[in-house]
């Protein structure tokens, strides 16, 4: 799924200035910006609604709001300076009624009812190791909404018995690069002490 020029560019420019603040890595930023648009290459669909966990200097969650312009975001991150960039860049894209930017832990998002079991779609890239991801998306998603979560390109998939105490089944390792953990809410979230 390509970005048209005009997105592509507009992003460029946000991405360099999270570069420079060391809010991304420092692979070319077209680079990156492809490596999130595999994000949208190995969801089902577009979202209505989704979250993106710990958004940092806004990958992938700034590609992905591009590439699907009628769906609506919660990019949840809890540095407030990098809260503040994307809110302010959110706005400057005009995307302020459909990308709402939440300063808070992605763990403590998962316990607001609010937010409970709403979206379709949860990201997250270089958020943490498996059992964490899974802890903060679970509760997020809605029965039938998609986990998608960046792998390294020797990732082995998830156990299946951690996803399925989470509500979650199975882990689709993507075997193109770039790799991806994809993963379907089965239905009612409950965690297995």
């Amino acid at each position: 799924m390509p970005l048209d020029s005009a997105d592509r560019t507009r992003l460029t420019a946000v991405l360099d200035q999270a570069q420079e603040r060391g809010w991304v890595g420092p692979q070319a930023i077209d680079r990156q910006i492809d490596h999130s648009l595999g994000f949208a290459a190995a969801a089902a669909g577009p979202p209505d609604h989704a979250v993106d966990l710990g958004s940092g200097g806004g990958l992938p969650a700034l590609i992905l709001a591009a590439a699907w312009p009628h769906s609506r975001w919660i990019l949840v991150e809890s540095s407030l300076p990098r809260a503040a960039f994307l809110e302010l860049h959110c706005a400057r894209l005009g995307w302020s009624e459909r990308v709402a930017v939440v300063h808070a832990t992605a763990e403590s998002l998962g316990q607001d009812k609010e937010y409970l079991a709403q979206a379709d779609l949860v990201t997250a890239r270089s958020f943490g190791p498996p059992l964490e991801v899974i802890k903060a998306a679970a509760p997020l998603l809605r029965p039938g909404g998609e986990l998608i979560v960046s792998a390294a390109p020797n990732a082995t998939p998830w156990p299946s018995q951690l996803l399925s105490d989470h509500g979650l089944f199975p882990d689709n390792l993507t075997s193109t690069s770039p790799r991806f953990h994809r993963s379907t809410r089965t239905g009612m979230f409950h965690v297995k002490h």
